[in-house]
C-alpha cells in the first residue's frame, strides 16, 4: 500500500526528543464538532490588514451564519509538511530547492513544526515532525534527484497519514513541476485526501519551466512526442495544481523572477498573519456531505480568504 514505504521510513527515524511534543504555552482548543479556519485578510491593494476584531467577522455555511466560538489574531502554532520534488526534472535546482525549505523552515516560531517529504518515483519521509533546524538540514542535504514523478501519491500520503495525527493549525508547501508520471493515485483520490486533511496548501509550481523545456524537445524529437510533453496534458496539470490550491484556501506561486527562498518567505509571512476562528456548526447532522464556508468582514476594504469548505462528518450506523 502507499503509506508501506512512509511508515518503514518512520520506524527507522530516530527518537523525536520529548521536549519538541511540548506545544509550548499557546495551543488552540481541539473540539470534535469545531471548524477551523485560517484567514487571509488582505486591503483592497494587496497589503495584510491588521488588527481586525471578532466582531468584524462573520461566517457562513451553506449561506447559514455561524457563532465564532474562538478568535486569534496572533501567529498560530502550525504544522507544515514541506513537499519537495525530488525527480531527474529538478535535478539542477536541488540547491536553491534546499536553500530556500531550509530557510523556510528557520523563519518559524518555536511552536511551530515541519516535516520533509521527498518523492520521485515514491514518496519518501525524511524527517517527521520537528523544530530543530540542524535536522531539517541534514536531511535536505541526503537528497538526490532522479527519476519520475509520484506527485499524487505524494500528496495521498501527507494528507491521509503524516497529517491525520497531528491538530490544530496543518499546511502543505508543494514545490513540483505538476507532471505526475507514475502514481498509484489519482488525482482526483490525492484531491479529495488534502481537503478532508483540511489543511491548506500553497504550490510552488516549477510548471512554466517544464513547458518551455517540453516545447524544445519537441522541437528536437520532430515526430512522436511523449503525452507527458504535450501541452494537452501540462494544461491538465496545471488546472489540477489550481484546483489543489483553491479547495484549500491556498495558492500557486510562481518563482518567475523572484528567488524560491523569496516565494517560501512570502508563504511564512501569510501563515503567520492569517487569522485563526472556529465555530461550532448550527447544522449538526453528521451526513458527510460538503458544506459551503464563506467569511466576511465588515470593514470596507477588506478581501478576506479561506478554504471555501468542508465535508462535515459521516455518522456511520452501529451493527445489530
Amino acid at each position: 500500500m502507499l503509506w508501506c514505504s512512509l511508515l518503514m521510513l518512520g520506524l527507522m527515524l530516530p527518537p523525536q526528543d520529548p521536549a519538541e511534543d511540548q506545544e509550548g504555552g499557546f495551543r488552540i482548543g481541539v473540539a470534535v464538532d469545531q471548524v477551523f479556519l485560517s484567514v487571509n485578510a488582505r486591503s483592497v491593494e494587496g497589503g495584510f490588514v491588521e488588527g481586525l476584531r471578532q466582531d468584524e467577522l462573520e461566517v457562513f455555511e451553506n449561506g447559514v451564519k455561524q457563532e465564532i466560538v474562538n478568535f486569534y489574531s496572533q501567529g498560530v502554532p502550525v504544522h507544515v509538511a514541506l513537499l519537495i520534488d525530488i525527480s531527474g526534472s529538478t535535478r539542477n535546482s536541488q540547491g536553491e530547492i534546499n536553500r530556500a525549505a531550509l530557510g523556510f523552515a528557520s523563519s518559524l516560531a518555536p511552536e511551530d513544526r515541519v516535516a520533509v517529504i521527498t518523492f520521485n518515483h515514491e514518496p519518501r519521509l525524511l524527517l517527521d515532525w520537528t523544530n530543530d533546524r540542524e535536522k531539517v538540514e541534514l536531511a535536505l542535504q541526503s537528497t538526490y534527484a532522479k527519476g519520475s514523478t509520484v506527485l499524487n501519491d505524494a500528496l495521498y500520503v501527507a494528507a491521509d497519514d503524516l497529517l491525520s495525527e497531528v491538530e490544530g493549525k496543518r499546511a502543505i508547501i508543494v514545490l513540483t513541476d505538476g507532471i505526475d508520471t507514475g502514481s498509484m493515485s489519482g488525482g482526483e483520490e490525492a484531491l479529495d485526501s488534502v481537503v478532508r486533511s483540511e489543511a491548506i496548501v500553497y504550490v510552488v509550481s516549477k510548471l512554466e519551466e517544464y513547458w518551455a523545456a517540453a516545447i524544445g524537445a519537441r522541437v528536437q524529437l520532430k515526430g512522436f512526442t511523449p503525452r507527458e510533453m504535450s501541452d494537452s496534458f501540462i494544461l491538465d496539470a496545471r488546472r489540477f495544481l489550481g484546483r489543489l490550491a483553491a479547495q484549500t484556501g491556498g495558492k500557486v506561486l510562481i518563482p518567475g523572477s523572484s528567488s524560491l527562498s523569496d516565494v517560501y518567505r512570502q508563504v511564512a509571512d501569510e501563515l503567520k498573519r492569517q487569522y485563526s476562528i472556529s465555530y461550532i456548526p448550527s447544522n449538526v447532522l453528521k451526513d458527510g456531505k460538503w458544506r459551503t464556508i464563506e467569511v466576511r468582514s465588515k470593514r470596507r476594504g477588506v478581501i478576506l480568504g479561506t478554504r471555501p469548505g468542508y465535508y462535515a462528518p459521516l455518522e456511520i450506523p452501529s451493527g445489530n
